[in-house]
This record gives C-alpha cells, sequence and structure tokens, in this order.
C-alpha cells in the first residue's frame, strides 16, 4: 500500500492500525454507512456496494475480519471506501489515481 501511495506522490491523511484500534460493526457502519459506494477487494474478486439499510449486514459481512474488526487496508477518499488490497483495484478505480 506504502509504495502504491509513493508511486502517486500521496500522504495519507491519517492512519490507525487496526492491531491495536479495533473497529466493531457499529462503529464500521457509523464510518461507512453514509458513503456513496464501498468497494470490497477479497483476492482477485471485487464488488461494489452503495450502503443502505437493506445491504448493511452484506457490508459489515465482507468488510469485517474474522476478528470482527474493520479490514485493513481500508483507504476513504471522499464518499468511497476501498476495503482490502487488491493491485488492479487500486491502479484503476481509486478515487485518486
Amino acid at each position: 500500500m506504502q509504495e502504491l501511495l509513493d508511486t502517486h506522490n500521496l500522504q495519507a491523511e491519517s492512519r490507525t492500525d487496526a492491531r491495536k484500534e479495533k473497529m466493531e460493526a457499529g462503529a464500521v457502519w457509523e464510518l461507512m454507512g453514509g458513503a456513496e459506494r464501498i468497494v470490497v477487494a477479497k483476492g482477485r474478486r471485487v464488488e461494489t456496494f452503495v450502503p443502505t439499510e437493506d445491504t448493511q449486514e452484506a457490508i459489515l459481512k465482507v468488510v469485517l475480519g474474522r476478528s470482527g474488526s474493520l479490514r485493513a487496508p481500508t483507504v476513504r477518499s471522499g464518499d468511497v471506501f476501498l476495503v482490502g488490497y487488491n493491485a488492479a483495484l487500486y491502479e484503476t478505480e481509486a478515487p485518486f489515481v
């Protein structure tokens, strides 16, 4: 992830270590529930969600890791969240590229 930021001469506005600062489902939904869209990468698969009450359960299922905390990396750019890592996603879909 850092390599991608360096390549595009970008700097994170803020960083949180997910191992030290856990975000539970309620806090995650509070943060992401008002987003325009949420793009989730899991391996080669990429899914895009528009947050609504109807999609809340499906979104939380894919953005929360086995520990029940928000998966890393999670990038917020404006009203778009990118969760997980897939090199192609960040090279083509990222709002800052």
